[in-house]
């Protein structure tokens, strides 16, 4: 089976939120898995569909999955590299009145974030890849990682911020000729797909 790795480089902490609340904070991270598979998922395909130009692509359900077909391809969740768990800590977030220049009423927000100077994570094939009727393994991993290399914020509070970052494969950068092969997947749309997209 294919597998790619990909390290994920953090310009700063980041906060994709946890599913339980813990006292006092408003905003959770979960310390057992702070950056989840699913989310890595999820910014890939908004990477992928920027690439492609429309989120009815054909690639994109190919790759990332659809109502139709699940897709053949499985993201583990990211692990800090070098250092035993991710460094949780705590942020504050408020809400500055326009006329009194003072804090908003009840517009304070606790939250944390969770930070790394470096993570990895992989991406594995677990599902069979259609002929040549479909779209060939080489474009899968070429639109994966040109995807990965497209992500420059995850989690939340992007704009106050957080999550800012960067993502590379670990066996080549992306060339020239990705890019191109993205162009002609990009010029290959059908117009029905346009059509759907609007």
């Amino acid at each position: 089976m294919t597998a790619l790795s990909f390290t994920v480089t953090f310009h700063g902490p980041f906060r994709v939120g946890g599913a339980y609340a813990r006292d006092g904070i408003h905003a959770t991270v979960d310390p057992d898995d702070a950056l989840p598979a699913d989310h890595l998922k999820g910014v890939m395909r908004a990477a992928a569909v920027q690439l492609l130009g429309s989120p009815a692509h054909p690639a994109i359900g190919a790759v990332f999955g659809s109502p139709r077909a699940p897709s053949p391809w499985a993201w583990s969740h990211a692990v800090p590299i070098g250092q035993p768990g991710w460094t949780i800590t705590r942020r504050h977030r408020v809400t500055i009145d326009g006329q009194t220049h003072s804090a908003a009423k009840d517009h304070l927000v606790l939250g944390e974030q969770a930070w790394a100077a470096q993570a990895c994570f992989d991406i594995t094939r677990v599902g069979m890849i259609p002929g040549a009727d479909g779209l060939p393994e080489t474009a899968h991993t070429t639109l994966l990682r040109c995807a990965a290399a497209g992500v420059h914020g995850l989690g939340g509070w992007r704009r106050r911020g957080l999550g800012w970052v960067g993502i590379a494969g670990d066996a080549a950068p992306v060339t020239a000729g990705d890019i191109a092969l993205i162009r002609e997947l990009a010029d290959q749309e059908q117009p029905a797909a346009r059509e759907a997209a609007r």
